[in-house]
């Protein structure tokens, strides 16, 4: 009779950690969709901010040529772009890295993050 529940409890113990192994795989491949569906997400709006760019560089250009020659028309559109290059290297960390590591985290760490909520806010109520 112990030789059955060992056996049993054997078995279990293998399906528990081909069970958890499992559910790694399925969180790991949710986590992978989503940063890919975000990243692909990013890929096309910063395709569409480029275009916009574009085309509201050459606008900007031809209005200004009616002023101005063009040579200086093309010096202050492309002047204002290196002061916005400036500016998004200055705060890069702020405008890009941390939201995206955030953003990540949310993703990947999800439910170890409310876990160690649940546990502070037990904790909480016991020393109430």
């Amino acid at each position: 009779m112990d030789s059955e529940f060992a056996d049993q409890v054997q078995n279990d113990v293998r399906a528990y950690a081909e069970t958890n192994t499992v559910l790694a795989k399925l969180r790991l491949v949710g986590g992978i969709s989503r940063v890919l569906g975000l990243f692909l997400l990013l890929l096309t709006v910063i395709l569409i901010v480029f275009a916009l760019l574009a085309f509201g560089s050459v606008a900007a250009v031809a209005a200004l040529s009616y002023h101005l020659p063009i040579w200086a028309a093309t010096l202050i559109i492309g002047s204002v772009y290196i002061l916005l290059l400036a500016g998004v290297i200055i705060f890069s960390k702020q405008l890009f890295i941390n939201p995206f590591v955030r953003k990540l985290s949310a993703i990947f760490f999800a439910k170890e993050g409310q876990k160690i909520e649940e546990e502070r806010l037990r904790k909480e109520a016991e020393n109430d």
